[in-house]
């Protein structure tokens, strides 16, 4: 237990430590150009309001008509059926791009219950769909090292070759993605690739939205379905690539916790499983058990239920 809590506060203290280094870079990154950019709208502003006589009070309305003028000229429209597909899609999937809001009170509060039940929802599906891809990448490997004529053909779903391959597929998914979204919305090919990562990993900064420039010829109904179909898919293999990267990460650790504390209490010496615990500890242990934690995902019981009738049999 002691050793569990130690690893959790030394996770947390990396965490936060990732926090506070990128938010040095970012701002070391953006800070200038921002300023600058402050700067040149404050001269803006005072330049326009002494030019044209325009009183603070009829820039906000100029504003609030940009905003609505914005989501009336989307090539989406914003409360269609089609436009409220996309919005539900980005709400489940925690994407929240922003570009979109329920402005009355009745909307605001089904929105909310909508996500409390959607979100679960939404991530279960995706976790589910995830694991029968890994199953399914296992499968093909297991075949493939058959074939190869190998003695150990055993591949978990959790097998660094499955984990390499969905983060190929990851960068593949979204290398392709950029290539769609670059046609349609005739961004750069660099633009399209940042808001393909930003929308599969559902950060969502809004500042890249598709569907939304507006045109003179507004688009079909095969791009809505594109953009809908891409945002599932994406977020099926990033979430299944990231959290088997999770789960080796918090398991590390772990097993190696486990093979210390077995080598220190040393193996069972009855006649009966003697031979197996020596076998345990330094045959299958390091490999075989930690690929079992991460196939069944209950490291804390396996780890627990071990270290209990290891000291059973010890005590006999």
């Amino acid at each position: 237990m002691k050793t569990q809590n130690l690893r959790t506060i030394l996770l947390t203290i990396c965490c936060v430590s990732y926090l506070l280094v990128g938010a040095a870079i970012f701002s070391a990154l953006e800070y200038e150009e921002d300023q600058e950019m402050r700067k040149n709208m404050t001269i803006l502003h005072k330049t326009l309001t002494k030019k044209y006589n325009i009183s603070d009070e009829d820039i906000g309305k100029w504003l609030q008509y940009l905003d609505s003028k914005a989501n009336i000229d989307a090539d989406l429209y914003q409360w269609s059926f089609a436009g409220s597909v996309y919005f539900a899609t980005t709400v489940i999937t925690t994407i929240g791009y922003g570009h979109t809001v329920p402005k009355t009170n009745r909307g605001k509060v089904f929105c909310m219950i909508y996500a409390a039940v959607g979100i679960p929802l939404a991530l279960t599906m995706f976790q589910s769909i995830g694991e029968r891809l890994n199953t399914f990448l296992a499968h093909m490997f297991r075949r493939v090292k058959k074939k190869l004529g190998m003695k150990n053909t055993e591949v978990s779903n959790t097998a660094n070759m499955v984990v390499l391959f969905g983060l190929f597929a990851m960068m593949v998914t979204v290398c392709l993605g950029a290539f769609i979204f670059r046609y349609y919305e005739k961004w750069t090919y660099f633009k399209s690739l940042y808001y393909c990562f930003i929308t599969v990993t559902t950060i969502g900064f809004g500042d890249y939205v598709a569907l939304q420039d507006s045109r003179e010829t507004r688009f079909d109904h095969t791009y809505v379905g594109i953009s809908l179909l891409f945002i599932f898919f994406g977020l099926t293999i990033v979430g299944s690539v990231m959290n088997q990267l999770a789960l080796r990460l918090l398991t590390a650790s772990q097993t190696k916790e486990t093979t210390d504390q077995l080598l220190v209490e040393g193996p069972c010496l009855c006649e009966k499983c003697s031979r197996r615990e020596s076998i345990d500890i330094f045959n299958l242990y390091p490999s075989d058990l930690s690929t079992t934690l991460l196939k069944n995902y209950e490291e804390e019981i396996a780890f627990t239920t071990y270290k209990g009738l290891h000291r059973k049999r010890a005590s006999i």
